[in-house]
């Protein structure tokens, strides 16, 4: 498990994080902050960055040009879910009512209602209005 921090010119603090444990701990410390934090669940990549998920590959692009409309001082978690974990159906994602997945990718603003779900991901239109909606 790793967790790497990136900070974007407008201050859009971006986090990767891998394992269920691991997020769960980072989406928690962060709630505190007051900040709005937006979580992408994305299948993992193998060694040559490319992910195992199709609709996850046509979704990235989408999802880091419009995160540059992220509100400044906001949060963006990337997660990324092995294969064989996620094909598990009792995997923790599915079954957490916090994030409660049935695709990937999923975006979602962390403790609110807005969600895009696999498809909806890779529309330009939709991730640009989750992450510029305030709640």
């Amino acid at each position: 498990m790793r967790t790497s921090l990136v900070r974007f010119a407008k201050m859009v603090v971006k986090h990767k994080v891998t394992g269920y444990e691991e997020f769960t701990k980072l989406a928690e410390s962060l709630e505190s902050s007051g900040e709005p934090v937006h979580i992408l669940f994305t299948g993992s990549k193998d060694e040559n960055g490319e992910s195992w998920c199709p609709y996850c590959v046509k979704a990235a692009p989408v999802v880091t040009k419009a995160l540059e409309s992220a509100p400044e001082k906001s949060h963006f978690i990337t997660v990324e879910i092995e294969r064989p974990f996620w094909k598990d159906l009792n995997c923790p994602y599915r079954k957490d009512p916090r994030t409660h997945l049935v695709f990937l990718p999923t975006l979602l603003r962390w403790r609110s209602p807005q969600r895009l779900d696999g498809s909806q991901c890779a529309n330009t239109d939709l991730v640009e209005m989750l992450f510029q909606d305030e709640d």
